[in-house]
């Protein structure tokens, strides 16, 4: 199953054991090199500071809330040694630019796609510039396609098709 990160944010996060709304999702942590989710920044409902949700500690993600088994899952950043580097550079594709392999410029990321079995960030959904945008549709790049990812750009793979150069005909040789 997929959804929308922008449909992701505000999430209640359930407690198993009390039944009660415990936090509420903000942002994903999105590792660059590897576009899977980490984390979620939460903003608990018992806490004044930021928590974080490991996606290894959800029990069940949805479209409506997510779902944990209690509230301890919820940790301190400063907990999370090996997730300090991530949290500094807070990595988050929205409004990065997109250009394929041959550098072509082909937008802005407006949102993406997440797989909730995986935790990972399965489609781009590019706004391109006006004219490009009049003339057809929005782009949506598959992660396959996905080549590089830096802080600022989103290196994808071309696939638009050239046209074949078609030979010209002989020309009749004529005897002189």
């Amino acid at each position: 199953m997929q959804a929308f990160a922008s449909q992701m944010q505000s999430l209640p996060v359930i407690s198993l054991q009390t039944g009660e709304a415990v936090a509420l999702t903000r942002k994903p942590l999105i590792d660059i090199g590897t576009l899977e989710i980490m984390a979620y920044r939460c903003e608990g409902a018992h806490h004044k500071q930021d928590l974080l949700l490991m996606s290894r500690d959800i029990r069940q993600l949805a479209t409506d809330c997510v779902i944990v088994d209690n509230e301890e899952e919820l940790v301190a950043p400063g907990d999370i040694v090996r997730l300090k580097t991530m949290l500094k550079t807070s990595y988050d594709p929205l409004d990065k630019s997109v250009i394929s392999d041959t550098g072509r410029k082909l937008g802005h990321v407006e949102d993406y796609t997440i797989n909730l079995e995986t935790s990972r960030v399965q489609k781009l959904h590019v706004r391109q510039s006006l004219l490009r945008a009049w003339l057809g549709a929005t782009l949506i790049i598959d992660r396959s396609q996905i080549l590089d990812v830096t802080p600022r750009t989103i290196t994808v793979r071309d696939t638009t098709l050239k046209a074949p150069v078609l030979a010209a005909e002989p020309v009749p040789e004529t005897p002189s």
